[in-house]
């Protein structure tokens, strides 16, 4: 099967089957894709829905599809959850979240911590960059996001399993420490959580669990850990074939 440029709406189909790509997602099919009359696309809700259409009008700003069946996506039942405390760049929460939307997070929660430099607050750039990376890996699903005032804030919004990826407690392998299907995972900053933040998660029963002898950067410890959970959750695969994708669909001719 061809490769089909992916677009991002917050629309449902009207009667007619038309949706109308509009701003941003305009703007890159009209001037970077360069999509024509005819062409077919995928379009997809970022709440599990996709699309395949065929663009049908254009207009300086817009860009008017027919979409045929919906293919819906349902949340697997297991989830991450990943609680970050706040990173000191603007390009490292960007970095975290565009990666961690790739692996399929289901929800990343910024909080401050006692080494982190500032308190994150949301972006609109969250959603923007998440959009980016469900576009490129073509996951149907866009993580929430959301901001706690205090680590206490956070634990307290914490739910399943509870992990802290840290050096500084006695670990076990991610294997044995899960024990539920829903995981609340805590990364620090750069420098990690102070005794006293450990002591919280020793409070609460949280299993540590180690990424080796390495020094990662915060970011990058996020998505490194984030990604052996859901491994272990059975979220990393297996991948799905396109060609399987719209199997049985009825598509309608064009002209």
């Amino acid at each position: 099967m061809p490769h089909l440029h992916r677009f991002y709406t917050d629309v449902t189909p009207d009667g007619n089957n038309l949706i109308q790509l509009t701003g941003h997602e305009a703007h890159h099919a009209l001037h970077v894709v360069r999509l024509k009359l005819g062409d077919t696309i995928e379009i997809f809700d970022g709440a599990g829905r996709e699309w395949e259409g065929r663009v049908v009008k254009m207009t300086r700003h817009d860009v008017e599809v027919e979409v045929w069946e919906c293919r819906a996506t349902g949340r697997a039942p297991a989830g991450l959850t990943l609680f970050q405390a706040g990173l000191h760049r603007d390009k490292a929460t960007e970095e975290l979240i565009r990666h961690g939307s790739e692996i399929g997070i289901t929800r990343i929660v910024f909080f401050p911590s006692h080494h982190s430099e500032r308190q994150p607050r949301a972006s609109d750039k969250w959603r923007r960059t998440a959009i980016e990376a469900c576009k490129q890996c073509r996951r149907a699903w866009l993580p929430e996001f959301d901001t706690a005032d205090s680590l206490e804030d956070a634990l307290a919004r914490a739910t399943g399993t509870l992990l802290v990826a840290t050096a500084e407690l006695p670990s076990v392998p991610v294997a044995q420490a899960i024990t539920s299907p829903e995981v609340s995972l805590f990364v620090g900053p750069e420098g990690d959580f102070t005794e006293q933040e450990l002591g919280a998660f020793v409070a609460r029963e949280a299993k540590a669990i180690s990424l080796g002898d390495a020094t990662y950067r915060s970011e990058v410890a996020a998505v490194l850990a984030a990604a052996l959970v859901m491994y272990e959750l059975g979220l990393l695969g297996p991948v799905r074939t396109r060609s399987s994708n719209w199997a049985g669909l009825s598509i309608p001719p064009s002209g």
